[in-house]
């Protein structure tokens, strides 16, 4: 009997088992299912996210190039506000300017209507240009003949100071400072020589002249005799250490003494 109830309860116990088996067994799948769903809802979601927030960067990347676009029409009308601004203030320079062309038009007509009659001004314009260029001649050749005074003057200048320097030269016995000239012919067997330089280049007589060769003295002279554009002059043998034969072409100049 014992075993009977025992059983009874076993086979009770393994019935109440096998129903709370089946119950959680479909709640688990009714909870796999609920899980499933909201696994979905928020995939769902994740993707609604996900646009969104690719919306919102769109958006986000048109308002800022909108805003850039926005400033840069900004610094274009601004720059064309400026330009605006200056040709409007180049017009009315211009206006200005035209204003007052148009009141010297005025002037000018009103001054034109007291002018004679214009043939008789041509002639007359005509006329004075004539005299105007026999002036210019006339100026021309006075200045041509001024200038020749002043040069025949600065020539006689020329003339009378190289007159007192021979004169003051010829005094004291020296040649002019700035003579240069040359030996023409050599007489060794005289001792002498002749110069192609006389009154003219400022050749003194009794002075003693220097002979130059390479920039070195090389003989010296005492003129002798003197013409106008020729001269002679003995060879001072005994005057440098030194005698060298000179020779036609040899360049020769007034003695420069050591205190000059």
């Amino acid at each position: 009997m014992a075993t009977y109830i025992f059983g009874g309860f076993t086979a009770a116990a393994l019935a109440l088992s096998i129903w709370m088996g089946v119950k959680n067994n479909a709640e688990f799948e009714k909870q796999i299912e609920l899980h499933a769903k909201a696994e979905r809802r928020l995939k769902a979601s994740q993707a609604d996210l996900a646009g969104v927030t690719a919306k919102r960067d769109e958006t986000v990347a048109e308002k800022e190039d909108y805003i850039q676009r926005e400033r840069t029409e900004q610094d274009n009308l601004a720059q064309v506000t400026t330009a605006i601004e200056e040709l409007e203030a180049k017009i009315a320079d211009t206006e200005s300017v035209v204003a007052a062309n148009d009141e010297k038009i005025a002037e000018n007509d009103d001054l034109l209507k007291e002018l004679p009659d214009p043939e008789m001004l041509i002639a007359q314009i005509d006329s004075t240009k004539e005299k105007i260029a026999q002036l210019k001649v006339e100026v021309a050749s006075e200045k041509e003949n001024l200038k020749e005074k002043n040069l025949k003057e600065e020539s006689l200048k020329s003339i009378v100071v190289s007159k007192r320097i021979l004169i003051d030269n010829q005094s004291t016995g020296k040649s002019l400072p700035t003579l240069s000239t040359s030996v023409k012919s050599v007489y060794r067997n005289w001792g002498f020589v002749t110069l192609n330089g006389g009154n003219a280049q400022g050749v003194v007589p009794g002075s003693i002249l220097d002979v130059l060769r390479g920039g070195e003295v090389v003989a010296k002279l005492k003129v002798t005799t003197v013409e106008q554009n020729r001269s002679a002059a003995d060879i001072l043998l005994d005057a440098l250490p030194v005698v060298v034969s000179l020779r036609s072409g040899d360049r020769v100049v007034a003695e420069k003494l050591a205190s000059e």
